[in-house]
């Protein structure tokens, strides 16, 4: 979760979204010929929660400042925009019927209702519950309040130890072994480049409700519940892969626990020491050992290989580094692994290709996310094995911070535009010209 003014900002940027919907279906039910009455209800429905999310917008400038619990998602924010943006889609697709030319069959249009009754009615249900539980955040006094009233799970915190607890477990690779000198000497022997710099630096260029997209999606869903699965997240230069490895990460490090372990890398092709493999491989190695004692021990034991008491020490070979990190992962039930831009490894990017697909291959509670852009090399390898989600072609995230911005322009007096219609044409100008990026 970002910061309390984005987190007003991208409630600014459903007002927009709900305004633009409210329009298009007033419109329509103004040229459609008797349209039903739960239509003019969800024309109602619609109006009314974008004023109430223009006082929840409100509320969240006036509480900014404060701390609060950035594990908590605005879920019932989240789905409002879901389901706001599918009609708006459909709405979309009947105004350019409407505009079609033939005076026969735009008559016949006109009649036409792109909803079926029981479309509406789920529609109607759904917003209601969204509207219940926004009517709700607005009684909050504080931003973590207003937060709990919009999570699905409604968690409960008191203390402010309690909020720091649940951060530092939610955006930290949690430690679970005892901590000594000796301990930290071997695992700082292995990580050697920490990514969790990398990581909170996605974290903060994310915006509120970037890559929900991808967290609704089956195939994610699938990835985050069964052991064994691989998933490839690909794309064009720009398309947002290095701030979206940040949303896989946070949904993974949520079900870290004993048994449950994560690691995570950042490739930069700025940084010639973070493409190669060894330290790619030793780098996940220290993250699994300090989730379980004993893979710290499995660690341990490889380090006293490497340094000798009679003897010179020296540097792992791949081969030792893939056995030492096979039998640290049989220690977990699930370990999820996630490293960014495969494609900025240079001349080790087939071999990193390789020697990770291959460790997730060989291990059936491995749950491998691996992201890159869509290489012909890269491809090759990964193709058959992992489930392919083309991240490129998806604008959604785009739209929402454009719609967000110019709502945010909008309320500062930046921006000037006193006509729903030409606010929306603005927007989707901007978004049809980034192209995914």
């Amino acid at each position: 979760m970002a910061d309390p003014l984005s987190i007003a900002a991208s409630i600014a940027g459903v007002v927009t979204l709900a305004d633009l919907v409210f329009g298009r279906l007033y419109k329509y039910t103004k040229t459609v010929k008797d349209a039903p009455a739960e239509v003019k209800q969800l024309t109602t429905l619609v109006n009314d929660l974008g004023g109430l999310l223009n006082s929840l917008a409100r509320l969240a400038r006036a509480l900014e400042g404060e701390r609060f619990d950035v594990s908590l998602r605005m879920q019932h924010v989240d789905a409002c925009n879901f389901v706001l943006a599918s009609l708006d889609k459909l709405l979309q697709k009947a105004e350019k019927d409407l505009a079609k030319p033939g005076q026969l069959d735009r008559i016949q249009r006109k009649l036409k209702w792109p909803f079926s009754t029981s479309q509406i009615k789920e529609y109607l249900a759904e917003l209601s519950t969204h509207k219940d539980n926004i009517v709700l955040a607005l009684t909050a006094d504080t931003m973590n309040g207003l937060l709990q009233s919009l999570s699905f799970e409604r968690k409960l915190i008191d203390t402010t130890d309690e909020i720091l607890q649940d951060v530092r477990e939610t955006r930290k690779i949690t430690t679970r072994i005892e901590e000594s000198s000796e301990r930290t000497k071997v695992l700082k022997a292995f990580l050697k480049h920490n990514p969790q710099e990398n990581y909170d630096m996605s974290l903060s260029l994310r915006h509120p409700r970037t890559g929900l997209w991808l967290l609704r999606l089956p195939p994610f869903q699938t990835w985050l519940d069964t052991p064994g699965s691989k998933l490839w997240l690909s794309g064009i230069p720009g398309a947002g892969k290095t701030v979206l490895a940040a949303s896989v990460i946070e949904a993974a490090l949520a079900r870290s626990n004993d048994k449950v372990a994560v690691a995570f890398y950042f490739c930069d092709y700025k940084t010639e020491a973070t493409w190669n493999p060894s330290t790619i491989l030793s780098v996940i190695a220290a993250q699994l050992a300090l989730q379980s004692e004993e893979a710290y021990k499995e660690l341990a034991s490889f380090y006293d290989q490497l340094h000798p008491p009679n003897g010179l020490p020296r540097s792992p070979r791949i081969l030792e580094l893939t056995m030492a990190l096979s039998t640290m992962t049989d220690r977990f039930d699930q370990v999820f692994i996630i490293v960014d831009a495969l494609d900025e490894c240079g001349e080790h990017t087939t071999s990193v290709v390789e020697i990770l697909a291959s460790y997730a291959n060989d291990h059936d509670n491995v749950c491998a996310a691996l992201l890159s852009r869509d290489e012909d090399e890269i491809r090759f390898r990964l193709g058959d094995d992992f489930e392919n989600l083309e991240i490129a072609a998806h604008s959604e995230d785009v739209a929402e911070y454009v719609s967000s911005e110019i709502q945010e322009r909008v309320r500062d007096g930046r921006l000037r535009v006193g006509d729903n219609d030409l606010l929306a044409d603005i927007q989707r100008t901007l978004v049809d010209k980034a192209h995914g990026m």
